[in-house]
């Protein structure tokens, strides 16, 4: 029965969008309205407070603002629209999500003409099930300065829409260098954009002489997998040191093996994000399996880490670029290093100081937003 009514809301839901593309694109294109000011639509694909779309977008507002650009952010949906409708497994609740977006994105369009240039991330629909660049072609008609950003491998799930909306475009932004590579074979003017922190936001991490070694990591239950995938590893660092504590920040808890482990949520009483971060001693950031998915991300949790001059041990890819082994982090290649790597920090106090020291200089650097502006400026508004 929920197959047939999916089914039967999928087909009205692509008859309704089809109807809205038909009206909106027998419309004439509008001029741009003049202005002395510069303007900027910026539209995040995640909702707002969310990592992916209030630090990959939104947060560059004051930036632009100091400048005399304005620079208007369009969020398509509320976190708590978000986690309850979209991940719901009830068909209604989840199309009113679609349909709430949707109508969100497409009262814009009437209004794209007043923009010099249009930033979307990943999609002008965020989660739209319809798998194709109709909504970015009409989008381009209206303006023609439309920037398309991707901090991930989204070709991967929705190639179409991905590739020929990143073809149309004016510009591309990616986040990794390997998105680089892949979108320069598709679109020439593509820019590569460093996902920048608000470092400040996070309490600096004071190493001490101490005996319990705090061992973290923070992401969602789906990311959770790649704890699961060196669990192993984690279980003899565990029996190899006895002052080890393991503690994960994540929505949900998972069943381990590990004796000394403590889960944490955003939703428990008190609970300070970046002051639990600071406490870790060592972070965690692995990404075993080398396929698109990890090669194309820049790790955010890893930019967390250097934001708070944590030491921690990373897989070699789906890191920022300028993280070098042995000089800012520690790299693990299989499970047998990443025991040994763990190992090395948990006993070494002087070398969590020097790594942890060397990751928020490089960080500061590098992926601050002070710094990484000026590349956005440039790709946004120069022609």
């Amino acid at each position: 029965m929920k197959r047939i009514i999916n089914k039967s809301l999928d087909i009205l839901f692509h008859l309704y969008v089809e109807l809205i593309i038909f009206f909106l694109g027998i419309k004439s294109k509008k001029k741009k309205t003049r202005s002395k000011e510069k303007r900027i639509m910026a539209l995040p694909y995640y909702s707002k407070n969310y990592p992916g779309g209030q630090s990959r977008i939104a947060d560059w507002q004051n930036y632009f603002i100091k400048d005399g650009i304005q620079f208007d952010v369009f969020w398509a949906s509320e976190a708590s629209s978000f986690l309850e409708d979209f991940y719901s497994d009830k068909p209604f609740k989840r199309y009113r999500f679609f349909f709430h977006v949707l109508n969100r994105r497409i009262k814009l369009v009437r209004i794209l003409h007043r923009y010099d240039a249009i930033w979307i991330q990943r999609a002008f629909i965020p989660f739209y099930p319809f798998k194709n660049e109709k909504f970015e072609k009409l989008v381009i008609k209206r303006n023609s300065n439309v920037i398309m950003d991707f901090y991930d491998a989204d070709y991967e799930s929705n190639y179409e829409l991905t590739v020929n909306a990143a073809k149309r475009a004016a510009k591309v932004s990616v986040a990794s260098e390997h998105l680089l590579n892949f979108f320069k074979k598709i679109n020439p003017a593509v820019h590569y954009l460093p996902f920048a922190i608000k470092h400040e936001d996070y309490s600096l991490k004071e190493y001490t002489e101490k005996n319990e070694i705090i061992i973290g990591w923070m992401g969602s239950p789906t990311n959770f997998k790649n704890i699961q995938d060196i669990e192993s590893s984690l279980n003899e660092v565990e029996s190899l040191n006895p002052n080890v504590r393991f503690v994960f920040v994540c929505r949900e808890a998972f069943n381990m093996k590990l004796e000394r482990v403590t889960f944490l949520s955003w939703d428990d009483p008190k609970f300070n994000y970046h002051e639990t971060i600071s406490s870790f001693d060592i972070g965690l950031a692995p990404m075993i399996t080398k396929n698109e998915r990890n090669l194309a991300k820049t790790a955010f949790k890893s930019l967390e880490y250097m934001s708070s001059g944590i030491a921690f041990v990373s897989s070699q890819w789906g890191i920022p670029k300028h993280l070098k082994n042995k000089e800012n982090v520690l790299i693990a290649t299989n499970l047998k290093e990443w025991t040994s790597q763990i190992t090395l920090l948990a006993k070494n106090l002087e070398l969590r100081k020097k790594l942890g020291k060397k990751s928020y200089e490089t960080l500061v650097s590098n992926y601050s937003y002070v710094n990484v502006y000026h590349k956005l400026k440039n790709i946004l508004i120069s022609h």
